[in-house]
């Protein structure tokens, strides 16, 4: 008994070739090379692969803009994990150390770059076509910032009509920022907002606390939740939400409420002590202030889907957790 449904099957070169009869084999293999043909919508790049007929699936040229969405975990930087990506935004996930955006002070690489080094590879313009519909270098644009020791998710917009779209829903409050954080405190309440005035130094580097309106000076509303009382070290693990966001907002206010982060060395005073003192141990040995941006929620610019992606806390802060747990002082 022979199978029907093998015999049917051919290479992706021959229904090319019988789609495109007056075009040469070799010249229709480097058109697949370069992702010139979509299956379904999508860029397929393997000339030998076997298919039943495609009909009308099978198709040469740019595929529709709005077939293509991307989903799932890859690393493409030792500090930097791509999340998802479709033609209008990206997301990632940053571990601490790496820079956000580029800066004029510091040569280190940022995650944009990252980024944009990752989409624009030589190697890519299969998937520049598939994604962006030409294979011409794609520029991301930076939607908001992560300090450079705080990790979590990014959104990154890809073209100028999405950028704008998501800062407009950042400054109306709909672009949704949930944070983990480790507060050196005991909460007030088990819930609540704070809110504070803020103002940036003469350096534009740190933030400091005004009474109140005043030149110069931003309102910073933030909503906290307490999950976990470590009653032994009066650690507070908590869930913050951004409803503005301005530049070290979380880590001032809750310095300000009586909850300064663990490892934060700008605006805790035991932190800040150790690092002075040379040789000094770290409080609970954690390196970088405990804040992870852990939930982003949007709606997409161009479907208008609701759309949340979420991180877990990364491997040091796990640590931190373990060591609030069953460690006897701090250490």
């Amino acid at each position: 008994m022979t199978d029907d449904s093998n015999q049917n099957e051919k290479t992706l070169l021959d229904w090319a070739a019988q789609l495109c009869p007056d075009s040469p084999r070799k010249r229709l293999k480097e058109w697949i090379a370069s992702g010139r043909f979509c299956l379904d919508g999508r860029v397929v790049t393997k000339a030998g692969l076997r298919l039943s007929d495609p009909g009308a699936s099978l198709t040469l040229g740019t595929p529709e803009k709005s077939a293509v969405a991307w989903g799932h975990r890859k690393r493409i930087h030792p500090k930097l994990v791509l999340v998802y990506l479709d033609s209008d935004l990206a997301i990632v996930d940053k571990e601490s150390g790496l820079l956000s955006v580029p800066t004029d002070k510091q040569g280190k690489i940022s995650a944009i770059e990252v980024l944009a080094n990752y989409l624009n590879d030589s190697r890519g313009e299969a998937t520049r076509r598939s994604f962006f519909g030409s294979p011409d270098a794609v520029k991301p644009l930076p939607v908001h910032r992560l300090d450079q020791y705080t990790s979590g998710l990014l959104c990154v917009a890809l073209n100028d009509t999405a950028r704008q779209n998501l800062i407009k829903q950042l400054r109306s409050h709909d672009f949704l920022r949930e944070y983990i954080a480790y507060g050196d405190g005991d909460a007030s309440q088990p819930q609540g907002t704070w809110t504070n005035y803020l103002q940036l130094d003469e350096r534009g580097y740190n933030q400091q606390l005004v009474d109140g309106p005043a030149d110069g000076a931003t309102q910073a509303i933030t909503h906290y939740q307490v999950e976990e009382v470590f009653e032994r070290h009066h650690v507070s693990k908590l869930r913050i939400r951004l409803e503005t966001g301005l530049k070290h907002q979380i880590r001032i206010q809750a310095a300000a409420n009586g909850l300064p982060l663990v490892g934060d060395r700008i605006y805790h005073p035991s932190t800040q002590k150790a690092v002075a003192k040379k040789g000094a141990k770290l409080p609970y040995g954690f390196k970088r202030q405990a804040l992870h941006a852990a939930t982003i929620g949007i709606v997409h610019p161009s479907s208008r889907k609701k759309v949340k992606f979420q991180s877990k806390i990364p491997g040091d802060m796990q640590l931190l957790e373990e060591r609030l747990r069953t460690a006897k002082h701090k250490a």
